[in-house]
């Protein structure tokens, strides 16, 4: 199995599981199965949206995001890829979301057309086979992201509690996420593991969130 950052052979770690030894990014050799995306997952997500600890998420968030492009504003356009049942596109107006669930609301691929100066990706970057061909060919100027995190895990990565074949395909270190996002040409301006003081199903890094500027070159 290939890098999808570095481009190097990955070495076997378990079942489905390679690591890159330079960047130490983990992937799944198991195709997504977007199968998995149906109404009572649409349905799982818009309960949790309602839940305090739903809104309490969003809400770090939007922190995230509007610390992160202080410099020009909220009033800009933001796309939420992997958008679910839309919780955080409900956060302001300006945020447009896309999801690939036919049964949701937001399976719509011209929304993809119109260009976004900021783009998040909420629980949904661990799902995408090539990520980086995807963040190349939005061309955001800001790119947020929260994912599950192997920064603090300790044992078998079959044992992790976000392990999911065919449906997480990469899972990320805070070292391998900015490897990645560097290959794309972006600089890192902020990471913090907030989430995982909600989600507590895993260690204090459980759920890593990093945001990253374009760079000038």
């Amino acid at each position: 199995m290939i890098c999808i950052t570095c481009g190097m052979m990955m070495t076997h770690l378990k079942a489905d599981l390679f690591i890159c030894d330079d960047c130490g990014l983990v992937s799944s050799d198991i195709l997504p199965d977007p199968s998995i995306y149906d109404k009572s997952y649409d349905i799982k997500y818009q309960r949790y949206a309602r839940t305090a600890a739903g809104e309490l998420l969003q809400n770090i968030r939007l922190a995230t995001v509007l610390d992160g492009i202080s410099e020009k504003g909220i009033n800009c356009k933001i796309l939420d890829f992997g958008c679910g049942s839309g919780s955080f596109v409900r956060c302001h107006e300006d945020i447009k979301g896309f999801d690939i669930n036919p049964y949701g609301s937001y399976c719509d691929v011209t929304s993809l057309l119109n260009g976004f100066e900021v783009v998040t990706f909420w629980d949904s970057l661990e799902h995408i086979q090539d990520p980086k061909k995807l963040i190349k060919g939005l061309k955001a100027e800001y790119v947020f992201i929260s994912t599950p995190s192997i920064d603090d895990f300790i044992g078998e990565l079959t044992e992790f509690h976000h392990y999911y074949p065919g449906e997480h395909v990469h899972y990320f270190s805070a070292e391998s996420l900015n490897k990645l996002m560097e290959s794309c040409g972006y600089e890192k301006v902020s990471l913090h593991y907030r989430e995982s003081t909600i989600r507590t199903s895993g260690g204090d890094k459980n759920i890593l969130t990093m945001g990253f500027k374009r760079g000038s070159n």
